[in-house]
Formats: structure tokens, C-alpha cells, sequence
């Protein structure tokens, strides 16, 4: 156990050393979704050392203490608005969908942004069925335009028209780039994480977004204080927002892995360590 230790001291220096000398900035925003049903990993998430981005979901136990913890560490705080899904997942409390009027939709979305102190913008949670429907994205993006609030398009449905509406209509917007653990284990993580990498180095930045599953968050305590003094920074989604982000084509979203030998010399000397 003590060597495999030293191996990865030995490794995060390394890491640190080959990744700065990449030439190009690359600015990453990470999301997490989901918070508010569990308090524990809730606050696990929140303590990640980075800018992170959290999506909290409207109305549940712990949603309000979360965001506020949230807050109050100066991290980005967004609404995480359950929507219809084609296969009609259930949604819980603050559902939007297709049979509700123009009046109680906007009422129930407005209720909801209500609901998460400091909310800066939103994301769709499922989605899949609403985010298709223009004018239901019209009538998220006339809330947000009253409420000066900024959309990310989480795009759980290739056919979203969630951006396209928000940038339509002059809403500050983005789109997700990769989910980092549709896979829940620490290789799928890693080689999605890379993915991100890849899309931040070609274009500039990359949006990943993730859960407050313990696989994620594990991964991400390992893995972010490797990208100290390296070319590749974490930012809130406001602030890529504030300085610009690059269209990219879908395709991007299947690029490949970027090349990071010593990150994943860190990480399999990590997983070493768990099969001792």
C-alpha cells in the first residue's frame, strides 16, 4: 500500500509537469446534476475542488440548504427542471410537459426557479420529449428572458431544440459537450473525461456534465488537483458564458479520447491501489 502511495506522489508530479508543457488553454466547466434528494452526497459534490456548476433539482428534501451551501462557496448554482421524456419516465415535483397550458407551464417553471436560492440559469433534467417541442422551448427561454437567467441544453435528445430556441432568442446559452458517467466506473469516467479534454483543446472549452454517483465524485477528488499548473482550467458555466464559447459541430461529441499518458498512468496506478 505504501508504494502504491509513492507511486502516485511520483505520478502527480509527473502529471503536473507534462501536462503544462501542452501548449494550448483549454477551459473545462463540469456540471453536476441531481442534487437535492440526498444530503450526503449532495454536500460530497459541493466540496470538489473546483469551480464546478450544480444543477439542483426543484423541490426536494434538501435542495434549498444545497444550493445555498453551494452559494456560499462562490460555485455556480442552476435550476435542474425536470421534462417529459419520450419513454415517460416519472419526474417528480416540478415536471414541465406537454399537457400543461402556456399559463401553468411558465407558472410551474417560475415556481421552481423560485424555489433554488442563487439560481443563475437552468438545464433540462430527462428531457428527452420536451426539449424537441419549440414552442414549450420558447416558453422556458421567456421565463429565463424575464428572469435574466441563462439556459445550458443538457441534450438528452440529439433533435433538442433547447439551444438553438435560447440562442434565437438572445438568451446567454450552451450546450452539453459529454456526459462523464452514462458507464458508472472509473475507466468509462476517465476515458470520457478525456473526451472533454479533447473538445476543450480543439475548440476552447467543453462542457461535461456528470451525478453525485460515489464513482463520479471519487474520480473527480483524484483527478482535479492534477490540473493545477496545467494548460487545462476548470470554469464555472457562467463565466464561459461571460468570455465566449466556440460553436462546435455534433461530432465533436464523439471525439476521440485526448492523449494524456500521465493521467492515465495516475489513474491506473490508482485503481491499483483499490485491488490492494
Amino acid at each position: 500500500m505504501i508504494k502504491h502511495l509513492l507511486y502516485l506522489l511520483l505520478l502527480t508530479s509527473i502529471a503536473n509537469t507534462c501536462l503544462a508543457s501542452q501548449p494550448s488553454s483549454a477551459r473545462l466547466a463540469i456540471v453536476i446534476d441531481d442534487l437535492g434528494n440526498s444530503l450526503q452526497s449532495g454536500l460530497k459534490a459541493i466540496a470538489l475542488p473546483a469551480d464546478i456548476t450544480f444543477a439542483v433539482m426543484p423541490h426536494r428534501k434538501h435542495s434549498k440548504r444545497l444550493a445555498e451551501r453551494a452559494a456560499r462557496l462562490g460555485k455556480d448554482v442552476i435550476l435542474h427542471a425536470p421534462m417529459s421524456t419520450v419513454n415517460g419516465l416519472e419526474l417528480g415535483a416540478g415536471a414541465l410537459n406537454e399537457s400543461l397550458s402556456e399559463h401553468e407551464f411558465k407558472t410551474k417553471l417560475a415556481f421552481s426557479l423560485e424555489s433554488i436560492p442563487f439560481a443563475k440559469g437552468m438545464n433540462n433534467h430527462m428531457g428527452s420529449q420536451l426539449t424537441t417541442n419549440s414552442v414549450a422551448m420558447m416558453w422556458v427561454m421567456e421565463v429565463l428572458k424575464e428572469k435574466q437567467l441563462f439556459f445550458l441544453d443538457s441534450r438528452t435528445n440529439a433533435k433538442s431544440v433547447g439551444f438553438s430556441t435560447a440562442q434565437t432568442m438572445g438568451i446567454p446559452s450552451a450546450s452539453r459537450d459529454i456526459f462523464l458517467d452514462n458507464e458508472i466506473s472509473i475507466e468509462h469516467i476517465h476515458i470520457q473525461f478525456k473526451k472533454a479534454i479533447r473538445v476543450a483543446e480543439k475548440y476552447g472549452s467543453a462542457i461535461a456534465i456528470g451525478h453525485p454517483y460515489k464513482t463520479t465524485i471519487t474520480y473527480l477528488e483524484h483527478v482535479l488537483p492534477q490540473l493545477e499548473d496545467t494548460h487545462i482550467s476548470v470554469h464555472k458555466i457562467s463565466d464561459l458564458l461571460k468570455a465566449g464559447i466556440t460553436p462546435r459541430p455534433d461530432s465533436a461529441r464523439d471525439s476521440k479520447p485526448a492523449s494524456t499518458p500521465s493521467l492515465d498512468a495516475f489513474i491506473s496506478a490508482y485503481l491499483a491501489t483499490l485491488k490492494t
